[in-house]
């Protein structure tokens, strides 16, 4: 059985870097293992300090969560998903008019004027500039030649999507702090 490295069958295919993807799973683990147990330890700060410090590590843990898990460009059946950290761009492959390697990632340029860039990608465009990184574009281009058809969402950008995991991670910290608070 041959591989289908352009995805003739239709299948999703999903690009992304996986040194950006485990720094950000690495440093999620650690702010969910020993954030809540150093908050819980006693405070010199102040409740209003202790709760701001929570809210900021909910947003820092969030982005890690969007690096780790979600950020990746996925070529669908009938669209490019890019997952970036704070959106997500759904490009019908008919609405793709050029695509682009740049210096730290692959930029998408579409019929109505708009960039999209790919920043899944740039650890792995930073190291493989030149041939490599124009092996993907190449790719990625045979992608969008070989999918494409007259249907297709419209072009649209959710902006900060999975907010839900930083309201979580605040309750996680905030259940920290008030379990100090209780049993002191």
């Amino acid at each position: 059985m041959t591989g289908d490295p352009i995805g003739r069958r239709g299948r999703d295919l999903v690009f992304s870097d996986n040194t950006d993807r485990w720094t950000g799973r690495v440093l999620l683990l650690c702010l969910v293992v020993a954030l809540p147990k150093e908050m819980s330890g006693p405070s010199l700060a102040g409740l209003p300090f202790d709760f701001g410090a929570a809210a900021f590590f909910a947003v820092l843990g969030w982005l890690c969560f969007r690096m780790g898990f979600r950020m990746r460009l996925t070529a669908r059946r009938d669209h490019f998903e890019v997952a970036n950290p704070l959106s997500v761009d759904r490009i019908a492959y008919r609405d793709v008019t050029a695509i682009d390697c740049d210096l730290l990632s692959v930029r998408i340029s579409l019929a109505s004027g708009v960039r999209v860039r790919a920043w899944a990608l740039s650890d792995s465009l930073l190291s493989t500039r030149g041939p490599r990184g124009q092996k993907l574009v190449d790719r990625l281009g045979t992608v969008t030649a070989e999918r494409q058809t007259a249907d297709g969402p419209p072009h649209t950008r959710s902006r900060f999507p999975d907010w839900s995991m930083a309201l979580a991670l605040f309750a996680l910290f905030s259940g920290a702090i008030a379990y100090r608070l209780l049993t002191q």
